[in-house]
């Protein structure tokens, strides 16, 4: 029996990846694309991890969709790969109760270590249309060196889709989430500003997303952000100051993004 090394966030972050391996296998690159936290985690260095996985679909019916995602989960190699990280079992979604519409699909997944944890994951996908451009890129190496994984190549949205996907979110949910705002704080060094090209986002949009940022308290950020932080960057996030700094990073970079329109 090998020593567990890996937390829960750890052996979440592990199916994840293990998983979009197995549906690359399945299917084609350009009927999936990663979207959210997961992408932001693999491909523009985000220290939040993700407890669920979220994709956009296109392509595969609500049955077809169904019935690969349960191969996958059910497959014994699938199960064989995943063991040697300390996770020995998975509980897959009840699909008769499970939520399977022709806009969302919902696989609630429950992860069985070799200490007894019981992890919740969840994996969506929506079609309700591409939002943004999708690359083909591997997983960094600083990622999969954790794990001593193979390469995996994985469909997903690059920066400026993320950024536009993230300002709706801050813009439009009714209760705005403190992951969406310091995603953008994440996402804010790597925007690549194009003179030829606008950036897609509606000043009022803009506008909304700014009162919005300052709304979201240090309690939720604490509560709901922080437990998902690498364990390093816990302590240094962990204080009402740096929040304030977070927003104030948003806030600005949204400043930036509503210049471009003059």
């Amino acid at each position: 029996m090998t020593k567990e090394i890996y937390g829960a966030l750890q052996f979440r972050e592990i199916f994840h990846l293990e998983f979009l391996r197995q549906l690359a296998r399945r299917m084609k690159q350009g009927q999936y694309v990663l979207k959210g936290g997961v992408n932001l985690r693999l491909f523009f260095r985000s220290f939040r991890y993700s407890e669920d996985m979220d994709l956009d679909i296109s392509g595969p019916g609500v049955d077809g969709l169904k019935e690969t995602v349960m191969r996958i989960l059910q497959s014994p190699s699938f199960r064989e790969t995943l063991a040697p990280f300390g996770i020995e079992g998975i509980v897959p979604p009840d699909v008769a109760r499970a939520k399977q519409t022709l806009t969302n699909q919902r696989f609630k997944i429950h992860l069985v270590t070799r200490a007894g944890e019981d992890l919740f994951t969840k994996v969506e996908f929506s079609r309700r249309g591409f939002s943004g451009r999708a690359i083909v890129q591997a997983v960094p190496d600083i990622i999969l060196r954790e794990y001593k994984l193979p390469p995996l190549l994985v469909s997903h949205y690059g920066v400026r889709s993320a950024v536009k996907q993230k300002v709706a979110a801050v813009a439009g949910w009714p209760a705005v989430q403190a992951r969406d705002v310091f995603d953008l704080y994440i996402l804010s060094p790597q925007w690549k500003s194009s003179p030829e090209e606008n950036n897609g986002l509606s000043e009022s949009e803009l506008t909304k997303a700014r009162q919005n940022i300052f709304a979201v308290g240090f309690e939720q950020f604490r509560d709901t952000v922080i437990p998902y932080l690498s364990f390093e960057e816990q302590s240094v996030y962990d204080r009402a100051s740096a929040w304030d700094e977070v927003r104030l990073k948003a806030d600005n970079f949204l400043q930036e993004l509503k210049a471009e329109h003059v």
